[in-house]
């Protein structure tokens, strides 16, 4: 499929919030993650450290910016403690220094071959903080099953260098998740 960009096809009347998003998916360039093992568990954290997201979305010198569209995270496993706490991050560094559990993006659309040029892992360890922005925080109930979902209305975006971080915690027992799925597009 042909690298297109995002105005090649835009339908106002049909799309009108999801106008963008739809051309990605045409252009070849919107993708998910999700774990390609279904029911695989990432854990979170007992409190929030800069340097521990649950979720990194990142990239160095790409050719494209990352818009993060929505995700959803569903909680399985032994409750956490409290309230869970959902943090979004941005920054305009590649924040990824080590370890973690790397996760291939997949084009959504069927005919794409196309890679895409961010990458996304769980559990990494990131480095610090460059000009970090704390964009949004929500606090979660705890009970197995309950998803989170929110929906970013393809607004959060990172140039051709930079991080989106998603940290989840709770005070005494990590939560623990199955990805549901992030949905994420890239721009011209």
């Amino acid at each position: 499929m042909a690298d297109l960009p995002l105005s090649y096809v835009y339908e106002p009347d049909r799309f009108m919030d999801r106008g963008k998003a739809y051309g990605s998916c045409i252009g070849g360039r919107r993708y998910s993650v999700a774990h390609q093992t279904p029911g695989t568990t990432v854990t979170g954290q007992t409190s929030f450290v800069a340097t521990t997201p649950t979720f990194l979305i990142y990239q160095a010198s790409a050719s494209h910016r990352v818009v993060l569209s929505n995700f959803a995270l569903c909680q399985d496993g032994t409750p956490a403690g409290g309230s869970i706490h959902v943090l979004v991050a941005i920054d305009s560094a590649s924040r990824y220094s080590s370890g973690g559990t790397a996760i291939t993006p997949q084009a959504v659309a069927m005919p794409s071959a196309l890679a895409s040029g961010f990458s996304f892992s769980f559990n990494p360890t990131a480095s610090a903080a460059s000009a970090v922005r704390y964009v949004n925080e929500w606090t979660q109930p705890v009970y197995p099953g309950s998803i989170f979902n929110p929906d970013m209305h393809d607004g959060l975006l990172i140039g051709f260098t930079g991080s989106i971080l998603i940290y989840t915690w709770a005070a005494t027992t990590a939560p623990t998740w199955v990805i549901g799925g992030f949905d994420i597009l890239e721009d011209e």
